[in-house]
């Protein structure tokens, strides 16, 4: 299982958060800790969860509230890299269609990394 893990990296008017563990009960206030911190006005915020092994309810909650967070700061929220236990799991709850899901990750330029913690 690999270790928890949480980037952030910037591009003009994107960011991506790439998660990586289970998204779960105990690791889904570190992801919440990190993009309170972020600004979305305007901006579109990627979760790159192709290194997700996990998630349950309490992420599929968290990624809930952030696309409300985003669409009120007038921003946008993507979900990228998505496995097919992800994909599962947003399809049993009938949700897929309230995120805009990306086939693949958008690159990121090497100068872009803001940071990583958690």
């Amino acid at each position: 299982m690999p270790a928890f893990g949480i980037s952030v990296s910037e591009v003009a008017l994107q960011t991506t958060i790439a998660v990586t563990g289970e998204l779960d009960l105990e690791t889904c206030p570190r992801v919440t800790a990190v993009t309170n911190g972020l600004r979305l006005q305007g901006r579109t915020l990627c979760v790159d969860l192709s290194g997700v092994t996990f998630i349950g309810s309490t992420s599929l909650n968290m990624l809930l509230s952030l696309r409300l967070r985003a669409e009120a700061e007038k921003g946008a929220l993507e979900l990228a890299g998505l496995r097919q236990q992800a994909e599962r799991v947003l399809a049993l709850t009938g949700t897929r269609d309230l995120f805009r899901i990306l086939p693949r990750v958008p690159p990121v330029a090497p100068d872009g990394v803001v940071g990583a913690c958690c």
